[in-house]
């Protein structure tokens, strides 16, 4: 038999306990210590909105939030994002979720009707043969028997092929009705579900109410557009390995934005970042960050190591003009970009 010490128990009990209130109150401190470093620093945020004239909205706090927590310390940048984790749950991310659901949903659709018109099709075959072989029964003597079958069979598969005719008619007409909804659901859509994020139309609509906003409260604002350079993706003979590697620029453009600029695939493989509360200077500074994230990475198709090359351009948003000649003539200066050119171009239009 073996015997417990009681008091050696208890008071590794009390040891074990000691430890977990050590770990509490630790804990608990550095909360306190985070939570107070948050209080400070939100004060902060909400003096320089105010000093700049800028209205103290959510979204506002948000931009100059993200905006001056970039020139703190690794450290403290670190612990309040930690701090700020939990609201990464964004309702744009649960609207980019349930976009793709829809869409997957209707090529779910379009299958089934595919495999009905198959089996539709089958049927028609099926009845043909049967009337070629009727045809030869027919032809040979003594056959009375085979021949009635093959009839009655026959008025079977009439009757199977008109109900199926009629069914198909109705799955045809909510097909229908289902792709005016899917078409409009597409009008409005915002995310680009092959890349993960913004599309062209919400970009420029996002460009025309940063030009309101601006016009209303004269803070600077900058359009950037990435891609990757032609001589790169010729490269690379298969498609999906070139969808791969550009969707792999818009991972790393995510990765180094802030959770308030706007990142969207402005089409044919153009990226654009809207970075609000940017001046040019900043901007600069942003290019410089995206760039070398981009050039330090490693990317592979197969076993095959791609040596990526970018390019770069920008504009300073400015109140009076129309978003699409934003981004068009931002789009005319990337082929200036590269390597071995330019890191970036700054593009400017006159102001009226």
């Amino acid at each position: 038999m073996v015997r417990l010490d009681k008091n050696k128990i208890q008071k590794g009990i009390n040891n074990r306990s000691n430890e977990a209130v050590e770990n509490t109150v630790e804990n608990s401190t550095k909360l306190q210590s985070s939570n107070s470093e948050l209080e400070k620093f939100s004060q902060y945020v909400l003096k320089m909105l105010a000093d700049e004239n800028i209205p103290s909205t959510p979204n506002n706090f948000q931009i100059y939030f993200e905006k001056l927590l970039d020139n703190k310390p690794l450290p403290f940048k670190k612990s309040m994002n930690d701090l700020l984790e939990s609201e990464n749950s964004d309702k744009d991310e649960h609207r980019a979720k349930m976009e793709t659901d829809i869409k997957e949903v209707f090529s779910q659709i379009k299958n089934i009707m595919k495999v009905v018109l198959t089996v539709y099709k089958n049927i028609n075959i099926m009845k043909e043969i049967l009337k070629k072989r009727t045809g030869e029964l027919e032809a040979s003597s003594g056959q009375l028997t085979a021949t009635n079958i093959a009839s009655s069979l026959g008025e079977d598969l009439k009757k199977l092929s008109m109900l199926m005719k009629k069914q198909i008619g109705i799955l045809k007409i909510h097909y229908e009705k289902t792709s005016v909804i899917f078409k409009n659901i597409e009008n409005t859509a915002i995310f680009d579900s092959r890349f993960g994020i913004y599309n062209r139309r919400y970009f420029l609509k996002s460009i025309e109410n940063e030009c309101k906003s601006i016009e209303e409260f004269d803070h600077k604002s900058t359009l950037v557009l990435v891609k990757i350079k032609d001589t790169i993706l010729s490269k690379v003979d298969n498609t999906k390995e070139r969808m791969v590697l550009t969707r792999n620029i818009a991972k790393l453009l995510l990765k180094t934005s802030r959770r308030s600029d706007i990142v969207a695939h402005y089409g044919d493989g153009v990226f654009g970042v809207l970075m609000k509360h940017t001046d040019i200077d900043n901007a600069k500074r942003a290019c410089t960050r995206i760039s070398d994230l981009i050039h330090t990475t490693s990317f592979f198709i197969g076993e095959i190591e791609i040596e990526i090359d970018i390019e770069l351009a920008m504009i300073s948003i400015i109140p009076g003009y129309a978003a699409e000649l934003f981004a068009t003539t931002t789009l005319n200066s990337l082929g200036s970009t590269g390597k071995e050119l330019l890191p970036y171009a700054v593009c400017e239009l006159k102001e009226n």
